[in-house]
């Protein structure tokens, strides 16, 4: 139906399907080196990004969230599950409480994957 560009580092896009609008937001995270107020701009435009769309549309995010989530998901179990890998990065707790707040999944830690994808892959947020 219509893109648009958000940031450099963001762009939305709504397409109309049989069942219901899809919206996919397509994003490129700053790396865990790059200074925090770049990283909280980033995600504070990113999570008002998510919610100005409408609430009846499936919404997809995805890219490279630059982001290590980890096993330990202490008060986060409806964000991220239970198969994650390793320690979470300061990106990865900007992500985390970004799912939260946004009432987000993060597919790969969420659904079992193999270890070898989870390495390799991006992260799914439905």
């Amino acid at each position: 139906m219509e893109w648009s560009p958000i940031l450099e580092r963001i762009i939305l896009a709504h397409f109309k399907t049989k069942i219901h609008n899809l919206t996919i937001i397509q994003c490129y995270a700053p790396t865990e080196t790059t200074n925090k107020d770049m990283k909280e701009k980033f995600y504070q435009e990113l999570h008002e990004t998510i919610t100005t769309v409408q609430k009846r549309d499936v919404i997809i995010v995805m890219g490279n969230m630059n982001a290590k989530i980890g096993s330990n998901n202490e008060g986060l179990e409806h964000v991220m599950g239970r198969h994650g890998i390793g320690n979470m990065n300061g990106s990865g707790e900007l992500f985390s409480e970004l799912c939260a707040s946004c009432d987000l999944i993060i597919g790969e830690q969420y659904f079992l994957i193999k270890h070898v994808i989870k390495y390799h892959g991006s992260p799914l947020i439905i």
